[in-house]
């Protein structure tokens, strides 16, 4: 390995864990003062610091990164705003019924929510002070905060000619070797062939890359066996509603609701064919334990498998 320095390191075995870099949105007036993308600690101390002379904030994205800091903010009095692509907040991961839930628990909160469209540009003397849509919405916005996705951080892996996956990661099998001998890889940037779910996948969340980091010390150990382990998302909107999700399905042609959206404690069962492929657990509505058993099982379930 030759470091920045020239110098060079042997190695016997290596971990690549070189994460993911944020997606920015490359419009006009995306080098205005004002505008925050979250991935460190330090992203969250400048928005904080920022967030003095702010009332009016837009978020852009309606996933993870902009329900929660929309949340966030409007517990602390700010005016916020989501601009998204998808009809509902998380419809893409959760379905067009929970994320017409949690519209309405943002609603309720002082989030406005404009779906169905995109930030065309950024406008203001120095600094942004209104966010322009495709659609025409001028939105006031002292200050903005971008959750537009990342992407995984390759340079490193094509320098060293190391193949690559369809999503963009590095192409790894079933025990998270990567295509060199002795190297491996792990969380955001691996892409690996899961035996769980019968395709190739890379996950996003830091519980995923935590569990691979522990599995790959065990196998340059000696462990031969293969990554089982089913990945698990959580997500908090403020004291709102606390998610967790045990999956990740791909896609899905039934949903089933154990519980009632209504009373804030529900989970629901993401299924293709008959097979579990996800479940989600809102305010404790679901045995995650019992999802995790079933998902990587395989095979199709009853009807009392979901009780």
């Amino acid at each position: 390995a030759t470091l920045s320095t020239k110098e060079t390191v042997g190695y016997g075995q290596a971990l690549l864990a070189t994460g993911a870099m944020v997606r920015r949105l490359q419009i006009d007036g995306n080098d205005l003062d004002g505008l925050h993308y979250l991935r460190a600690f330090g992203n969250a101390d400048a928005i904080r610091a920022d967030l003095a002379g702010a009332q009016d904030v837009v978020c852009v994205g309606g996933s993870y990164i902009g329900c929660e800091v929309a949340a966030s903010l409007a517990t602390l009095g700010k005016r916020v705003t989501i601009v998204m692509q998808e009809a509902q907040p998380m419809e893409r991961g959760f379905g067009a019924h929970v994320g017409a839930w949690l519209r309405q628990v943002l609603e309720t909160h002082g989030v406005a929510v404009a779906g169905l469209d995109d930030v065309r540009r950024f406008a203001g003397e120095g600094r942004v002070s209104t966010v322009i849509t495709a659609s025409g919405l001028e939105l006031p916005a002292e200050l903005v905060v971008l959750g537009v996705g990342v992407q995984p951080d390759v340079m490193l892996a094509r320098s060293a000619g190391l193949e690559l996956g369809a999503s963009g990661g590095v192409a790894c099998d079933a025990r998270l070797r990567t295509s060199a001998p002795g190297v491996w890889a792990a969380g955001d940037v691996c892409e690996y062939e899961s035996v769980v779910h019968g395709r190739r996948i890379r996950v996003e969340h830091t519980e995923h890359a935590q569990a691979q980091g522990r599995h790959v010390a065990g196998a340059m150990l000696g462990d031969e066996g293969p990554y089982t382990v089913v990945p698990y998302f959580y997500s908090d909107l403020a004291d709102w509603a606390s998610l967790e999700y045990v999956g990740p399905a791909a896609r899905w042609d039934e949903e089933v609701v154990h519980g009632a959206l209504a009373s804030g404690s529900f989970g629901v069962w993401y299924l293709e064919a008959g097979h579990v492929r996800g479940a989600l657990s809102v305010g404790g509505g679901l045995d995650l334990d019992a999802a995790r058993a079933l998902i990587a099982r395989g095979g199709p379930v009853s009807p009392a498998d979901l009780t």
